[in-house]
């Protein structure tokens, strides 16, 4: 079961909806109409209590060919009083066991799911342009298509789709019609905004006249779930990408600034202490035996010799520290 938003008259309604075998493929069919407020069917008997009208209730288990109780608590989950959802929505968790997809299952769901629901899953739950080969994702994503209606999927995603930020939209319609392909180059997967628009507009408009008729069999007009990309792409602006400038800032940082290296934490004195070097011997002492006399004080203190660790520790820093003070070249 599923619940589907509808305008008729101008007036949006819920109706109550299951989807069912039709042949080799599954078609939705309506179990109630539930008007414009679904949460007038919600009883509160006290307290933090509700539950569903029991009269819907038994309506539904008469009618629908699947009737799951807990489900259909779920549905109504959005429209209980706000107070009662945040004092309840701890105690919502359904025991349920995870189910693995075999091998066979995760090709048989990834050859049954159409492209453009691979790609809106995809965006929906990376919010990522360049989404790469679609045989690439997840099986696991498309999931929750599986055995499920036309008109199913797409109020699954329109339900989905709310939770976008308004300057996602366009981007996430030039990507799930997948408009990158009809352009060439690294900005036609990042910032479609300085693409020729005018030819973007008109790759759209073939898109969607062909998920259309591939959706819906429609040919003399638009359905009313492909309407609401129309909205999205021409009512929105593309998401704002400062791409070039991080990139340019990015570059020149790197050329412009190097961390200074870190300051050891052992001092000069205490360092030539620890390799038993005098302050004046430092001064002619080359690399290289700076370096043997710090290997065989390393061997000496290592902790898998049975060495202190803190020793250890101290010797490499005290090193660092005398390196520093070594004429160059030595």
């Amino acid at each position: 079961m599923y619940l589907a938003r509808v305008v008729r008259d101008r007036q949006l309604t819920y109706i109550l909806r299951e989807s069912v075998p039709d042949g080799d493929r599954f078609t939705s069919r309506d179990i109630c109409n539930l008007g414009a407020h679904p949460g007038k069917w919600i009883d509160y008997p006290g307290g933090n209590a509700w539950y569903v009208c029991p009269e819907l209730a038994d309506r539904v288990a008469r009618t629908a060919t699947d009737f799951n109780a807990d489900h259909l608590e779920d549905l109504f989950w959005p429209f209980i009083r706000p107070g009662i959802r945040r004092a309840t929505e701890a105690f919502r968790d359904r025991d349920g066991t995870f189910v693995r997809l075999t091998k066979k299952e995760k090709n048989a769901l990834a050859m049954a799911t159409h492209a453009f629901d691979k790609r809106r899953a995809h965006f929906l739950k990376f919010g990522n342009m360049d989404q790469g080969p679609l045989a690439a994702m997840p099986p696991a994503l498309f999931r929750q298509f599986k055995n499920k209606s036309r008109d199913e999927i797409e109020h699954r995603f329109l339900a989905q789709e709310m939770c976008l930020d308004p300057k996602e939209l366009k981007s996430y319609v030039y990507t799930v019609f997948n408009l990158q392909r009809f352009f060439e180059g690294f900005l036609a997967k990042k910032m479609p905004h300085v693409l020729d628009q005018d030819k973007v507009e008109t790759h759209f408009v073939q898109e969607l006249c062909t998920l259309n008729l591939s959706l819906f069999q429609l040919k003399d007009r638009l359905h009313e779930h492909m309407i609401r990309y129309v909205i999205m792409f021409f009512d929105h602006t593309y998401e704002d990408t400062m791409l070039l400038e991080d990139m340019e800032r990015d570059f020149w940082f790197r050329r412009q600034y190097a961390p200074p290296p870190p300051k050891p934490s052992v001092s000069r004195s205490r360092a030539r202490k620890l390799f038993s070097i005098a302050k004046g011997e430092l001064k002619q002492m080359s690399k290289r035996t700076l370096t043997r006399r710090f290997r065989k004080l390393a061997r000496k203190h290592h902790p898998d010799k049975g060495g202190d660790h803190d020793r250890f520790v101290e010797i490499n820093e005290a090193y660092q520290a005398l390196l520093e003070k070594l004429r160059p070249g030595a």
